[in-house]
């Protein structure tokens, strides 16, 4: 489904990346997987892929990214950005008590970080005239839940933004798209999120109609297929891969 086409994964150590990063190469893809943390070479050595070490809050280090995938593949068909992170702690806060660093962190990694991916992305994408991207937000960038301000809100604002940059790039042969997973089994829903809110591990699962938690293969799934020529005609949509829980 992806043969042969050059694809930079942010995110890509752990959790959605690091899946996204072993189907897309499963699929014949050349990928090149970008995160800020060290792991991200072992992922890269596993799947025969490039490794860069970089936070998407640095426009230099994006640009640098992406210069290492057309140094190693020649080009880039597609982009998957992937990165995020949750308010510190993964603990509830409400909106009167939110820190406002916090705040400024969580927005800078998950919404500035996808637009300073995605310009760098842009600026090779569009002199080819061609191109795929696919943003992660969450099925938060839709609803909402008590305690999350800063996350809810740089998803939200990850839907608008990929809506935006689907209709500036249309007529030049790009598509951007959004998918919006629900809950994932990833380290930051098991190994911070439940362990800093008691009770959550035990009804998480229930809260998706489905009635189980994702994997995050069926997340990277979704956003393959978005890359992929078979979604063409897709751009500006916003694909919920979330068990069904925004249809309650």
């Amino acid at each position: 489904m992806l043969n042969n086409q050059s694809i930079l994964i942010t995110g890509a150590a752990s959790g959605i990346g690091s899946a996204a990063a072993r189907l897309f190469a499963g699929y014949g893809a050349q990928v090149t997987l970008v995160d800020r943390s060290a792991g991200v070479l072992d992922v890269a050595q596993a799947v025969g892929g490039a490794g860069v070490i970089a936070d998407v809050t640095d426009a230099a280090a994006m640009r640098d990214a992406v210069e290492a995938a057309l140094a190693r593949f020649g080009r880039l068909d597609g982009a998957f950005n992937n990165a995020g992170t949750e308010q510190a702690g993964a603990a509830m806060i409400a909106v009167g008590d939110y820190p406002l660093g916090d705040f400024d962190r969580v927005i800078a990694i998950n919404l500035r970080g996808m637009l300073v991916s995605m310009q760098a992305e842009l600026a090779v994408m569009v002199p080819a005239g061609r191109g795929a991207i696919v943003n992660t937000s969450s099925v938060m960038g839709w609803l909402a839940s008590a305690g999350m301000a800063a996350y809810v809100a740089s998803k939200h604002g990850a839907v608008g933004l990929t809506k935006a940059a689907a209709l500036d790039y249309a007529a030049r042969g790009i598509r951007v798209n959004a998918i919006l997973p629900g809950a994932v089994r990833t380290p930051m829903l098991t190994e911070r999120a439940f362990p800093a809110n008691p009770g959550y591990e035990a009804v998480a699962g229930t809260m998706h109609p489905i009635g189980r938690l994702a994997e995050p293969h069926e997340i990277a799934e979704a956003a393959a297929w978005l890359l992929s020529d078979r979604a063409s005609f897709v751009t500006g949509a916003t694909l919920a891969v979330d068990g069904g829980f925004s249809a309650m």
